[in-house]
């Protein structure tokens, strides 16, 4: 995209984002950046935090006490319409300010003097109550700043017995991660690293695109790896399945405490792939010297918790452990059909269910063709219909600019504008609000997205065709009210600063258990029209999240929850909301309608979209014709999933046009040509 481009499009983003939002700049510009990166799977969570004072200054944290690690983060956004350029002297001021927060935090006095209804003495009261069982501490800076290039790495450094180390996300970073859509390279170099090559066995006959590879590597080097480049070293699928099921095995941390010799044949081991390697080979030994985009496709929990030993127990007993490893050496351009499939047969003996493998679901297929054919209403004052854009990918909403001259660049704003993207995580988070589940909302955005998988998995599976253009316009209506609710909830006079997340989707979940209680729906095809809320909406909408703000805060304090934002994580949180006795208005159920209508139209748009889905499976089928059913058919036969009536289905596809299939063939040959294609 090139260092301009992306400079101005990240400011774009930050604009459009303070604007929609209410927000002030530097909030809006750490939303934006935090957002992004857990998207990548850069960064695992984060809570947005703010606390600036002389010489102090915080922005967010997460704080991961399996791990004993507490990251804190700190921004610099500059206001320029061009690059600046970062000097070390300048990233070392910006982490000075964080480091004294954190210094701060423990000592109870800078502690007892915060105000304790200012947002920042949660986090601070929790830093002071756990310090002893934080022993790492990792600063992250986010800038659009340029960091100065004689900056090369920033050691970690030992200070009061505990590990700190940094991180520092600058323009041209986030540009190479962000703004190319694709995940930073990862480089494992294991002589620069550990001194010495990885010995390996070469696998298989070296046909093919793929190369095997299977050795032995010591605990402590995967755990070296592992804090080195975090959850993105494991595979997109992996991570969702570690934020469901969670990080340490006490079997494995047992086995490497009491008996590190015996690790080798009690563990199965990690699979993995990378997209190139470099090897060689001494007196008839190979050595792989170094891995590029290396990802853990199984082994995520194995991996954590030797981490885990090693960092939480100190333990010397991990350079002792020998890990079996798996590699498959996979061509970048076919390692996007690939990975995934490795990832999946290399967890099939284990209980991962489909929704682990959310990302490639064929719900995102249907949800981006929708966004792209439905229109959205033009608004007041505007004669242009526009669409809701759904990025199955991220980046694509930037791609499809990218050759356009600068007045199709325009139309194509003008017609899909930046606060119409809706991301995965956005999406799960405003369905997971209107299912009325806000304490999973508030695990934050990826633990979130897991619960979401689960969800539409199990949905998919039973009602496909409930993901029809109603359910999509459901899910654009439900992001128009959270975005109201959002930029009511800035601009209230009673607002606790820093809380606004947990409030807005806590007081949405109240608002629709009561309205839905009784008796009544939100009016999908009058707010999809409207692309608005009214007036009344908007004032009801306001009160139920100031009683859902003043229930949280009293809650955590009678339940002795020093932090917020871990009390609005527990289910407790939502029952104490839940009493809360408030009916809704008669003015507010203008918007709605009742559920038996609502009924109606779910029953009729499902028909509708039982009709379409027939028609364009057979279209397709027929489409295809027998030459690529006869590819299919010979792909088939050695197809572990493939059954015998399966074949016998493709031989009658095969004759396509001579013999056609009906309608429940189509249906299944539709199945076998999405297993076939990847």
């Amino acid at each position: 995209m090139g260092i301009e481009a992306y400079f101005e499009e990240l400011r774009q983003d930050v604009i459009v984002r303070a604007d929609s939002s209410g927000n002030f700049t530097d909030d809006a510009f750490v939303e934006v950046v935090s957002e992004f990166l857990q998207e990548s799977g850069s960064i695992e969570d984060f809570n947005p935090r703010s606390y600036l004072h002389r010489g102090i200054r915080v922005d967010g944290y997460n704080l991961n006490l399996d791990e004993s690690l507490l990251e804190l983060y700190v921004a610099d956004c500059r206001k320029g319409h061009e690059p600046e350029t970062m000097s070390k002297a300048e990233m070392e001021q910006v982490f000075k300010k964080v480091e004294n927060f954190f210094q701060k935090c423990c000592l109870a006095k800078f502690v007892n003097e915060i105000e304790t209804s200012h947002p920042a003495y949660g986090l601070a009261r929790t830093i002071l109550d756990e310090a002893e069982n934080i022993s790492r501490v990792r600063f992250y800076l986010l800038t659009n700043a340029r960091l100065t290039s004689t900056i090369k790495e920033l050691p970690p450094r030992t200070e009061s017995h505990r590990e700190w180390s940094y991180r520092v996300w600058d323009l041209d970073r986030l540009e190479r991660t962000l703004g190319a859509g694709e995940p930073e390279e990862i480089v494992v170099n294991f002589e620069e690293l550990f001194g010495r090559p990885l010995v390996c066995l070469p696998a298989g006959n070296g046909g093919g695109d793929v190369q095997s590879f299977l050795t032995v590597i010591p605990g402590d080097w995967l755990s070296y790896i592992y804090d080195k480049f975090g959850g993105r070293l494991l595979e997109q699928n992996v991570r969702t399945f570690l934020q469901v099921r969670g990080k340490v095995n006490k079997g494995i941390r047992r086995t490497i405490l009491e008996e590190p010799h015996r690790f080798f044949p009690y563990n199965n081991g990690i699979s993995a792939t990378a997209e190139s390697v470099t090897e060689k080979k001494v007196g008839g030994v190979s050595y792989v010297t170094e891995l590029r985009n290396l990802q853990i496709v199984n082994g995520g929990q194995t991996t954590a918790s030797i981490f885990n030993v090693m960092k939480k127990d100190k333990s010397p007993q991990v350079s002792q452990v020998g890990v079996q490893m798996k590699l498959s050496v996979v061509a970048p351009e076919i390692a996007s059909e690939l990975v995934p499939k490795i990832s999946r047969y290399a967890n099939s003996q284990n209980k991962v269910s489909d929704s682990d493998f959310f990302s490639t679901h064929a719900f995102h297929v249907t949800m981006e063709k929708l966004s792209r054919d439905t229109a959205a209403p033009a608004q007041e004052g505007s004669q242009i219909l526009t669409h809701w854009f759904y990025e199955r990918a991220k980046g694509q909403h930037s791609n499809a600019t990218l050759y356009l001259s600068p007045a199709k660049k325009r139309e194509f704003l003008l017609r899909s504008p930046k606060n119409q993207v809706i991301l995965k995580t956005d999406l799960a988070k405003y369905v997971q609000t209107f299912r009325c589940l806000p304490h999973e909302v508030s695990l934050g955005a990826q633990k979130n997205f897991a619960k979401f998988a689960d969800y539409i998995s199990s949905e998919w599976e039973h009602r496909q065709n409930d993901f029809n253009e109603l359910w999509f316009r459901r899910a654009i209506v439900e992001a128009i009210i959270f975005k109201f609710a959002e930029k009511l909830v800035l601009a209230a006079p009673w607002y606790a600063q820093g809380y606004r997340a947990q409030i807005v989707t806590y007081g949405i979940a109240l608002m629709m258990t009561k309205v839905r209680a009784i008796g009544y729906e939100l009016d999908v095809q009058r707010l999809w029209r409207d692309q608005a809320i009214n007036n009344d909406f908007q004032h009801e909408l306001l009160q139920y999240c100031k009683l859902a703000q003043d229930a949280m805060i009293a809650g955590a304090a009678r339940n002795s929850v020093i932090n917020v934002t871990e009390w609005c994580k527990r289910k407790a949180c939502w029952e104490d909301i839940l009493k809360i006795d408030y009916e809704p208005s008669s003015s507010l159920l203008q918007s709605f309608k009742s559920k038996e209508d609502d009924k109606e139209d779910v029953v009729d748009a499902r028909k509708e979209q039982k009709g379409i889905s027939a028609a364009e499976a057979y279209i397709t089928v027929v489409n295809a014709g027998g030459d690529y059913w006869l590819k299919v058919r010979e792909w088939a036969l050695s197809n572990e999933d493939i059954l015998p009536s399966d074949l016998r289905l493709l031989d009658s596809a095969c004759l396509i046009p001579k013999k056609l299939p009906n309608e429940k063939q189509c249906s299944r040959l539709i199945e076998i040509k999405i297993l076939f294609e990847g």
